[in-house]
């Protein structure tokens, strides 16, 4: 079932802790996690331990995990990570902890832990929380996910803007060949590696700047809709698998809580005299939902021309892609029986994706 959590990731340096903060400011409610700054913290008492993030001693590294205590506290710009019992504030902040921190999140023990905690910081609260395998690891089961990412020149040029001044182009040059090697060892790493979830939405941002992000993520936000379904032994095989035949069922469930978001009912429609039959059924199958899955069913109105209306749909299982495809529709004058234009309200919510 789909977790009330916001999850962003991205590569260094995407604007993902810009937007992650801003976003919980304009969603009432929701509280930012900053998972970087966990794994900062993390290196930075571990330093102070006299354990080598590069290379540190299992034993040491254990009995500090064991020790230790992170939670986020109210502060005067938000949200201050707190850890056993102080504030580390701009100490987390220095270039020798930014580079221990790249390296400790590659230490299975401390992947584990601080995933374990911040899964417990979503409970009872809607959580934006932005890292490298929050979509993909942490919050699998998250209902609203993005990728966020940019060229590494844009994204060089940004990070040199913080500092002041005007960046050369050598400068940027050489700081995008930094990113871009960053980029590559996230990638690959054996432990929480950056990749896109499948269900994420997809964001360059090269061209955008904070506030455009921000007006991107809060419109798919509104507009998505998500349906949660528990498969029953009825909708299964003797081997427990869906039958084929179902997921045009499920399409259909969609459909209708689909247009319930919107204000709208099929029954309400037909009161109105339109009708939309399905004219083409499409669906493609990657994987087999089992009995007791517990499927996210979401998509939306793709397209809305002429006397058509199609409506695309995505079935999901902890974040893997089961099953995509789409249904079109005909809208029909029921009282003449001859082809009608699409409800207005449809095609806003196309113009509107």
């Amino acid at each position: 079932m789909a977790v009330n959590a916001i999850a962003i990731d991205g590569p260094a340096a995407s604007g993902k802790s810009s937007a992650a903060q801003m976003l919980a400011e304009a969603i009432p409610g929701a509280i930012h996690i900053n998972t970087g700054s966990m794994y900062r913290a993390a290196a930075w008492k571990a330093l102070r331990l006299g354990i080598d993030p590069k290379n540190p001693d299992p034993a040491k590294l254990d009995n500090m995990l064991a020790n230790t205590s992170m939670r986020f506290i109210p502060g005067a710009d938000g949200l201050e990570l707190e850890v056993d019992g102080s504030v580390p504030g701009d100490a987390l902040r220095s270039s020798e902890i930014s580079a221990g921190a790249s390296a400790i999140a590659a230490e299975p023990a401390v992947r584990a832990k601080l995933v374990e905690w911040q899964r417990k910081m979503a409970d009872g609260a809607l959580v934006v929380m932005e890292g490298r395998d929050i979509g993909t690891v942490v919050f699998p089961d998250a209902k609203y996910k993005f990728f966020l990412t940019a060229s590494p020149e844009a994204r060089a040029k940004r990070r040199l803007l913080q500092d002041g001044g005007t960046p050369s182009e050598e400068e940027i040059a050489k700081v995008a060949a930094e990113i871009a090697a960053r980029d590559k060892a996230d990638s690959t790493r054996a432990v929480g590696p950056l990749r896109q979830a499948e269900d994420a939405v997809l964001l360059d941002n090269s061209g955008m700047n904070l506030q455009e992000t921000i007006d991107f993520m809060l419109r798919k936000i509104k507009n998505k809709v998500v349906l949660s379904y528990r498969v029953p032994y009825a909708d299964t095989d003797q081997m427990g698998v869906v039958y084929y035949a179902n997921y045009f069922e499920y399409f259909e469930r969609f459909r209708n809580e689909l247009l319930r978001e919107t204000g709208h009912t099929y029954l309400e429609l037909e009161k109105e005299g339109i009708a939309m039959p399905v004219i083409e059924a499409n669906c493609r199958y990657k994987a087999s939902a089992r009995y007791d899955d517990v499927l996210d069913i979401t998509g939306c109105f793709a397209e809305a021309s002429g006397v058509r209306v199609k409506i695309v749909c995505q079935i999901f299982c902890r974040g893997k892609l089961l099953v995509e495809g789409f249904t079109v529709h005909a809208c029909v004058d029921m009282k003449t029986g001859r082809p009608a234009r699409p409800p207005r309200f449809i095609k806003e919510l196309v113009e509107a994706q």
